[in-house]
């Protein structure tokens, strides 16, 4: 379990510099507009404030996604929790998308459509378990395109269906598989790997007595999360 958090916390790490850079873009906006705010107001200090709405409504705007932002960020703590909680799988996967917006090259090269069809879907999990689970999957297919470099293919699909008694959270990815054992420790087609990402996800799947399956036909591939739905 050592392994699976220093995972995590590896992939919390390599998005601080991203959360900067978005942040920074916010904080441009807000010094800016206040600047020239204050250069108006001195050579204009007769004009009504409604004169300098558009200013103050871009700054206030500014504002709010760098709020928003650290709130988004914010929650990383839950989500790093391994005692059980009641989470709402769609509110989930919107947070991870949004957090994943700190990694620049998933922001501005791929595009995810989420898909899930019984949004009020609750289930009693550790959030630190799901987390690793399912970021091990996108990691996976980000390493994949950043080695194709194919911006077309550039897509992520992830939907959830519920089966019976099961949830299936499903990452599909315009990849193919490298011809080894992905299960296997220490197998890995990238060189300076160490090959336990995929092991890792299937011990803490294990653990919270879920599934794992990853499957493709050199086209495409899915990532799969099977999660009891009724979990004691």
């Amino acid at each position: 379990m050592a392994l699976a958090e220093m995972y995590l916390m590896d992939g919390l790490g390599r998005k601080v510099s991203g959360l900067i850079h978005n942040l920074n873009n916010y904080i441009h906006v807000v010094d800016m507009q206040m600047a020239m705010l204050v250069a108006k107001a001195g050579s204009s200090g007769d004009q009504p404030l409604a004169a300098f709405e558009s200013k103050l409504s871009k700054s206030a705007k500014g504002m709010s996604r760098i709020v928003k932002a650290l709130q988004n960020n914010g929650q990383c703590s839950f989500y790093a929790q391994k005692d059980p909680a009641q989470i709402n799988i769609a509110d989930f996967l919107a947070w991870l998308m949004q957090f994943w917006e700190n990694d620049l090259f998933f922001k501005h090269k791929v595009s995810c459509e989420l898909n899930v069809k019984e949004v009020s879907l609750n289930l009693l999990v550790s959030p630190f378990h799901l987390t690793v689970c399912l970021e091990q999957g996108i990691r996976n297919v980000l390493e994949a395109y950043q080695e194709i470099d194919d911006p077309d293919r550039n897509r992520l699909l992830i939907s959830v269906d519920v089966l019976d008694e099961n949830v299936n959270i499903e990452i599909l990815s315009f990849t193919g598989i490298p011809d080894l054992n992905p299960w296997e420790e220490g197998s890995s087609s990238k060189p300076g790997h160490l090959g336990m990402g995929l092991p890792v996800a299937a011990f803490v799947a294990k653990d919270m007595g879920c599934t794992i399956d990853l499957h493709g036909d050199g086209e495409k591939t899915v990532y799969s999360v099977l999660i009891p739905r009724n979990r004691q």
